[in-house]
C-alpha cells in the first residue's frame, strides 16, 4: 500500500507556514468551528444551496450597490436594495452553472487525487530515501554533502519540496506530467457537464465531498493537538482513515438523497390518478 506520510507531512508544512500565526494561536477553536460547519453542509448543504447561494450573492450585491450609491451621490438604502435584488435574481437563474462549476472543481479534485495517490504518490519514499548529493566539478563526481548542507536540504520549504519531488516523479514517468494535465482538464469539462445535467445528484456528491473533506480536516487537527501520537499513525494506515471518511461520505449522500427527495403529489397520495 502506497506511503502518503512524506505528502501529508509536506502539506502540514505547508499549512503552517502559510496560515498567519494568530490563526495558529486559535486552531482549536477553528477547527471545531469548520467542524460543525462541515456537519452541517454533509447533512443540509444540497437543501439550503440554492437559498444559500441567493442570500449570499444577493447581500454581496447589496454591499456593493451601497458602495456605488455614495460614490454616485443616491440613496445607500435604494442602492443597496436594487443591488440585492439584482444578483440575487442572477444567482437564482444561473444557479444551474453554479452547480456545475462546484461540480467541476469537485470531481477534478477526485479525479486527481486518485491519479496523484496511484501515479505520483508511489515516488514519495523513494524519493525521501534519496541521500543528498552535490557535484563536486563538471564531471559527473559527487561527494557526501557536509551536515550544513544536509540540514539546509531537510529545512527546504515545502514549495521547495514540491517542487524537487514533482521533477523527481516526473523524471521517473515520462508520461506523468501530459496525463495529469489530461486527467484535471477532463474532469473539469466531465464535472461541468454532468453538474449542468444531473444538477440534484451532483449537488448532492459536491456537498457532501466538501463536507467530507471539512469534517476530516476539522477531526484530523484536533487529534493532532490532543492526542499526537494517534495523528501520527495515521498517515502509516491510510486503509483504516480512507474507511471511516467513506464512511462518513456515503451517510452524508444517503442522507442529502433523502432529504432532497421531493414529496409525493397529493394525488399520489390519495391513490388517485
Amino acid at each position: 500500500m502506497t506511503d502518503v506520510a512524506p505528502i501529508i507531512e509536506q502539506f502540514r508544512a505547508f499549512v503552517t507556514h502559510s496560515v498567519p500565526p494568530q490563526m495558529m494561536e486559535r486552531t482549536v477553536a477553528i477547527s471545531i468551528v469548520l467542524l460543525v460547519m462541515g456537519i452541517g453542509v454533509s447533512v443540509l448543504g444540497a437543501k439550503l444551496a440554492r437559498p444559500g447561494l441567493t442570500a449570499l450573492i444577493g447581500l454581496l450585491g447589496g454591499l456593493g450597490g451601497v458602495l456605488f450609491a455614495q460614490k454616485a451621490g443616491f440613496n445607500a438604502v435604494i442602492g443597496g436594495l436594487v443591488g440585492a435584488g439584482m444578483f440575487a435574481t442572477i444567482a437564482l437563474l444561473t444557479f444551474r452553472i453554479w452547480v456545475g462549476v462546484a461540480t467541476a472543481v469537485v470531481v477534478s479534485f477526485l479525479a486527481l487525487g486518485a491519479f496523484g495517490y496511484h501515479r505520483v504518490a508511489p515516488f514519495a519514499p523513494e524519493f525521501e530515501g534519496m541521500i543528498a548529493s552535490s557535484p563536486t566539478t563538471e564531471v559527473a563526481k559527487f561527494t557526501i554533502p557536509s551536515a550544513k548542507d544536509q540540514q539546509a536540504y531537510r529545512d527546504r520549504t515545502p514549495q521547495q519540496w514540491a517542487d524537487e519531488f514533482w521533477a523527481f516523479a516526473t523524471g521517473k514517468d515520462a508520461a506523468l506530467e501530459l496525463n495529469s494535465w489530461l486527467v484535471g482538464l477532463g474532469a473539469l469539462a466531465g464535472g461541468l457537464f454532468l453538474g449542468v445535467i444531473a444538477m440534484r445528484w451532483m449537488l448532492i456528491l459536491s456537498t457532501s465531498v466538501f463536507g467530507t473533506v471539512l469534517v476530516a480536516s476539522s477531526v484530523a487537527t484536533l487529534i493532532a493537538h490532543s492526542v499526537p501520537e494517534s495523528y501520527q499513525a495515521f498517515p502509516k494506515h491510510p486503509g483504516i482513515v480512507g474507511m471511516g471518511v467513506g464512511a462518513f461520505l456515503v451517510t452524508s449522500l444517503i442522507l442529502q438523497t433523502l432529504l432532497t427527495r421531493k414529496a409525493p403529489a397529493k394525488s399520489e397520495s390519495n391513490g388517485t390518478s
